[in-house]
């Protein structure tokens, strides 16, 4: 994925606990083409509460230059959520509705982490994938460390 997270200004991410660790919610998103911000946003919101990261293509890929801004132009090729599983459900529900218009493919699942005393957060690697049919959302089962990818 070649991207960066944005937001209207700037990343939506703002996780202040520090020195934790745990495991979270982690879903990602592929529109089947680039949507506007604002829609993308609004495809997103079947999956409440949790932290959106909009990834956009680097105005200038090749070359560092921190005076770049994203392109609001460009769309909105894919997202990540992150966030507690509250109930699985309700997750489920959003995956289907998500599959079933806007998205391309989703990987989703129960991630570890640790965020360091500065705020840095280190994901765990997935100790395991799984891939299924995009029908079949009721068979993922949120385990701690399994990647569902749904196609």
């Amino acid at each position: 994925m070649t991207g960066r997270p944005s937001g209207p200004a700037g990343p939506t991410s703002t996780r202040t606990d520090k020195g934790v660790r745990g495991f979270e919610l982690d879903v990602h998103v592929a529109f089947t083409h680039p949507l506007p911000q604002a829609q993308a946003r609004a495809a997103l919101l079947v999956l409440e509460g949790l932290t959106v990261d909009l990834y956009q293509p680097h105005p200038s890929p090749l070359h560092a230059d921190p005076q770049a801004t994203p392109d609001p132009d460009a769309g909105v090729p894919s997202a990540r959520l992150t966030g507690l599983l509250a109930d699985p459900e309700l997750v489920r529900a959003g995956l289907t509705a998500l599959l079933g218009g806007p998205a391309r493919y989703v990987e989703v699942g129960v991630r570890g982490f640790l965020r360091s005393a500065h705020g840095q957060t280190e994901w765990m690697p997935w100790r395991r994938n799984a891939v299924l049919p995009r029908a079949q959302v009721a068979a993922v089962t949120f385990e701690e460390g399994v990647r569902f990818v749904l196609e």
